[in-house]
């Protein structure tokens, strides 16, 4: 029994949206060859506007799933919730959340992502006597979760600090599934508490899963090199260096401005060593911030050339300082 078309159309619909995401699609003979490839699709409304350059921002509980040591620069615990509305009914939530130590104790969180495409119709091939070769025999859907565990703290250096993220990977299509296990670190520095310097790295997604189907499966080892700051107390600048096994490296570059306290400006550009040509606005994003007294608002949209555009909101929540 054979599957249309569709099928396929559908089955790799997560790879190539998560490739544009992270547009490395066309980089060699590597590319494509990682499984779990939703793991490429950032998490987080601002450090989606800001071109994911996020490796090395302190104080977000977004920048968890980019660098884990991130975590230990938390002032206060924090809650995000994100909704991604993405191409051909394609859907994402994620929350995070992060609970800040008090001076020189380690920080722990938790993170849950979930990708699905529901409805998925599936065929069989059919005397092509009788018709187009195809019937409908029922529907099938697809998704990707994965759920992990965080703890980051201070070293003996003042400034540094390290975080490690443990992690549980499942990817199901119709009736095949792959389950897995990975390993996140990163490590940050900040050297500069009045403006901001920050440099930080992290390797993601260290790690194993079984056979989805009879195919083996890699996931998509990642290291992320990055530097912040804020040159002026209304900018923040930010920029990452990125290399995933299966691809050439990209370099992001992010921006914020916050004229008002409760209002910022965010646009990012992400250049991939090799990439396709999917039209001249295809790497860029941008967004918006809105600051309450205790929560925020974050609305980034991202151009994936002629898939279309995706739009991404994330409602963030701060509670108790880790100094109280």
């Amino acid at each position: 029994m054979h599957r249309h078309a569709t099928f396929v159309r559908w089955s790799l619909l997560i790879v190539v949206i998560s490739l544009l995401e992270a547009p490395l699609g066309a980089a060699g003979s590597n590319s494509g060859t990682s499984s779990f490839a939703f793991l490429n699709i950032p998490t987080g409304a601002r450090s989606a506007a800001m071109g994911q350059a996020f490796t090395s921002v302190p104080n977000d509980i977004q920048g968890l799933v980019y660098n884990p040591a991130s975590l230990a620069t938390l002032a206060a615990s924090q809650a995000s919730f994100e909704h991604l509305s993405y191409v051909e009914d394609v859907a994402q939530e994620a929350v995070v959340y992060g609970h800040a130590g008090r001076d020189e104790t380690f920080s722990w969180g938790l993170l849950a992502n979930h990708l699905r495409v529901s409805h998925i119709n599936r065929t069989v091939a059919t005397d092509l006597a009788t018709g187009d070769g195809f019937t409908e025999t029922g529907s099938f859907s697809a998704y990707d979760m994965v759920a992990g565990a965080s703890l980051a703290g201070p070293l003996i250096m003042e400034g540094l600090s390290i975080g490690t993220t443990l992690k549980f990977l499942r990817e199901s299509l119709g009736d095949a599934s792959s389950n897995g296990a990975a390993v996140d670190a990163g490590v940050m520095y900040q050297g500069n508490v009045e403006r901001s310097w920050n440099v930080g790295a992290s390797v993601l997604n260290l790690g194993t899963a079984s056979k989805f189907s009879e195919a083996a499966v890699k996931l998509p080892l990642t290291l992320r090199v990055g530097a912040s700051g804020q040159p002026f107390a209304q900018w923040l600048f930010s920029t990452d260096f990125v290399k995933r096994t299966d691809t050439q490296g990209e370099l992001d570059v992010g921006a914020e401005v916050t004229p008002r306290r409760f209002f910022s400006i965010r646009v990012g550009y992400r250049y991939a060593m090799t990439n396709p040509d999917l039209g001249a606005l295809s790497n860029f994003g941008g967004g918006l911030g809105l600051r309450f007294k205790t929560a925020s608002l974050d609305y980034a949209f991202i151009p994936l050339g002629d898939l279309g555009m995706t739009h991404r909101v994330s409602l963030n929540f701060r509670f108790k300082t880790r100094r109280s």
